[in-house]
């Protein structure tokens, strides 16, 4: 019999769990991401045990996809979910799951694995924009990861005087361009009553998120246009390194705003062919259809480590 796995996509703003068999999903949860990380430990067993209960059948094995940098099953920094110092986020999760083994994984990384059938011969970039930014690097079906954080392409620097990040670092790309950078920006419009568009809309108690400024920026709002373009500025400026660092026959981009339908994604598209070296000829290519790749990743990398 396959054996069923459990697969965890943990990110800055949703926790999702799947049991999976093969390449197959029986069953998926999520639940908005709680605040401490001991909830968080709760909430994914939480969602293991529901999933079991309906599939009828327990993991052998659980494999976490997290937002941060792993370091053999160490999560050295995950700032979306709270992490800022070395946590040993597996012996966590034993903790609360009992006697099944667990796998901790980068969640970029995880999604790479994924979506890697699509591209088995050639060397591939993966940039992903969700909450924060991440990436990874595969190599003719092979994840490159160096010590754990290969392909993190969300701290690669791109303004020297910039924002600080929680990593340590200054100038950041992911403190430039993300769905919480983009939706702070939003918010910051509103407050200050530079876009009345935002300003309307978080009068109804609406939560205001990257979204909403590409909404505005839509209705012709000029505050809300230009936090894009300077967004979608500070993107390419962060290709042109990955292309500089690994010279990649594809970058494949992932995340709604990242969509070729997309303001945003547009935009990125637009700036990057505008910057783009003169000897390169690498495109930004947007993929549909994965929004489980994580966890499929998640549950083939448990896989081949149990």
């Amino acid at each position: 019999m396959t054996p069923v796995l459990g697969a965890v996509d943990w990110g800055g703003t949703w926790i999702r769990v799947a049991l999976v068999e093969g390449a197959r999903i029986l069953h998926r949860e999520r639940v908005a991401r709680p605040g401490p990380l001991a909830d968080q430990y709760r909430a994914v067993a939480g969602l293991v045990r529901q999933c079991s209960a309906v599939v009828g059948r327990d993991p052998v094995a659980v494999g976490v996809g997290v937002a941060g940098v792993v370091q053999r099953g160490i999560v050295v920094t995950a700032i979306n979910i709270g992490i800022t110092s070395a946590t040993d986020v597996r012996q966590g999760m034993a903790d609360e799951l009992g006697d099944v083994p667990v796998v901790v994984v980068n969640d970029v990384q995880a999604t790479a694995i994924g979506l890697a059938a699509r591209w088995p011969d050639e060397l591939t970039a993966v940039i992903t924009m969700g909450t924060g930014l991440g990436g990874a690097v595969i190599d003719r079906g092979r994840l490159l990861t160096g010590n754990g954080g290969a392909g993190d392409f969300g701290h690669i620097v791109v303004q020297v005087d910039g924002p600080r990040c929680p990593c340590g670092g200054v100038g950041c790309l992911e403190m430039l361009v993300s769905g919480k950078v983009l939706a702070g920006a939003a918010e910051s419009l509103a407050e200050s009553g530079e876009s009345a568009f935002l300003a309307a809309r978080r009068t109804s108690g609406h939560v205001l998120h990257a979204g909403d400024l590409q909404d505005a920026a839509e209705a012709g709002d000029t505050g809300a246009r230009a936090v894009l373009d300077r967004a979608a500025t500070a993107f390419a400026a962060g290709v042109r390194t990955v292309v500089a660092a690994v010279d990649p026959a594809r970058i494949v981009v992932a995340g709604p705003l990242l969509a070729d339908t997309a303001r945003f994604g547009r935009l990125a598209r637009q700036r990057w062919a505008e910057v783009r070296p003169a000897w390169c000829h690498t495109e930004l290519t947007a993929v549909t259809g994965d929004e489980d790749a994580a966890l499929l990743g998640a549950a083939s990398v448990t896989l081949a480590e149990i």
